[in-house]
């Protein structure tokens, strides 16, 4: 281990408390934005990297509010001038580069201008970091600037691979990089930008989640029905599992987005209940990539079929949070497990592996989020009235999923062979919800 003997190079605990906190506003920023971008962008490929690089984010600002919580000084003010936060100018700076609008904007804006002078910050700290007293600290930066430069590799990466062969969008997304750049050295440049800390990063209210141009789409809505006619008419067991997967990608895709919309639209959401839904989000992410490598596997892609989505029409525009929550833990959470457990048993008799472990894993994790609904009611705490109105609202989306569910395995031959059309069809919510 590392010991020094140099004496006097060291931030206070004041000033420690102050770059901690300023710290944790940057990363949770980046988490906003990341999450913001994931319902604003098409590309799928995109949209997995920003979800999750906004989970890494979130864990990250969650530490950097530990280390802020432990830096409390015990004696007065000594070696260096007390400032307020500011964060006004951290905030304008962050908005800017969140209201981005293409996706090379994106990539090259955040990965190319603002994570890199994240990276410069934390190294900037390091240097004058005593190497015993701030050991906390130390490794907690370490850790960090090591997980932002995978980051902006990553970002990096995707972003000639999106952009080549495009003169004209690596042209502007260079000149927004340019733009934030200058942002970030020079403070006169901000004035003028609107400011509000403490306020949402966006609000998406009447927007539907971008789309990736390469899926065909299907709209179910609870009171319209689907959005086009789907006649699926697979030849094999191949096909069959093609269709299932398809529909499976988009559908968690979108519980990913109505996750990220959450994280963005409602900063005032319990900050524990906020980072277990980023890990849910994540989740959610992780679903959809070992969905397409597999969809990938058997000989198909995006587009190959058409896959139904329905979360956003059934909960996107809620304006109650508690109640998006409902539909997604506690509606279709609980009831896809009870579809997912039959369907990993029937490949475990077939002896598909690949998709007996992909279930295995989704089911442990849904689990998990099923669990998650905890917090509905501790946010919505002793008011009966309001408890009573989520009980109403619960039973009538289940309702609704119920109606879905039973038009969707009359086009499923997978759901069909697990739950044979009937007048009820649809399956019946089990113990794990």
């Amino acid at each position: 281990m590392k010991t020094d003997s140099q004496v006097g190079i060291c931030h206070p605990v004041e000033e420690a408390h102050w770059y901690m906190d300023r710290f944790h506003f940057l990363e949770r920023r980046c988490m906003e934005a990341l999450a913001s971008w994931v319902w604003t962008t098409g590309d799928l490929d995109a949209k997995q990297l920003f979800g999750l690089h906004a989970y890494e984010d979130m864990m990250t600002a969650d530490l950097f509010l530990q280390r802020t919580k432990e830096l409390h000084p015990g004696v007065p003010t000594y070696g260096w001038e007390p400032k307020p936060l500011q964060l006004e100018s951290l905030d304008a700076l962050c908005r800017e580069v969140a209201r981005a609008s293409t996706l090379g904007q994106k990539l090259l804006g955040l990965y190319g201008a603002l994570k890199p002078w994240l990276l410069e910050q934390y190294a900037a700290y390091l240097q004058t970091a005593d190497t015993i007293l701030e050991g906390p600290s130390i490794r907690l930066l370490e850790q960090t600037i090591q997980q932002k430069q995978h980051q902006i590799a990553d970002g990096l990466e995707l972003a000639w691979e999106k952009l080549g062969g495009d003169a004209a969008a690596q042209a502007d997304a260079e000149a927004w990089q340019a733009r934030i750049k200058r942002l970030l050295t020079d403070a006169a440049a901000l004035d003028g930008l609107i400011s509000a800390p403490d306020a949402p990063l966006a609000r998406f209210n009447g927007d539907r989640p971008a789309s990736d141009p390469r899926m065909h789409l299907v709209y179910y809505s609870p009171s319209e029905g689907p959005s086009e006619e789907v006649d699926f008419d697979p030849q094999d067991e191949t096909e069959i599992q093609q269709i299932m997967l398809s529909t499976l990608i988009s559908v968690e895709m979108e519980a990913a987005e109505l996750l990220c919309r959450i994280l963005v639209e409602y900063p005032e959401l319990p900050w524990q209940m906020r980072v277990q839904l980023s890990r849910q989000m994540w989740d959610e992410c992780r679903h959809c990539v070992s969905q397409r490598r597999l969809l990938t596997l058997l000989g198909a892609d995006l587009g190959t079929w058409p896959a139904i989505t329905y979360i956003n029409k059934m909960a996107g525009d809620e304006p109650d949070v508690l109640k998006r929550l409902i539909v997604l833990q506690r509606v279709v959470e609980g009831i896809s497990v009870d579809q997912h457990r039959p369907r990993a048993r029937g490949f475990l008799r077939q002896g598909d592996l690949g998709l007996v472990q992909m279930f295995d894993y989704i089911l442990a994790d849904e689990d998990t989020h099923i669990a998650l609904s905890k917090w509905i009611p501790i946010v919505a705490g002793n008011d009966t009235a309001r408890l009573q109105e989520l009980a109403s609202f619960q039973a009538r989306k289940e309702q609704e999923y119920a109606d879905y569910s039973a038009w969707l395995i009359t086009k499923r031959r997978d759901l069909s062979r697990l739950f044979p059309p009937t007048a009820t069809a649809a399956p019946q919510r089990g113990r794990d919800q």
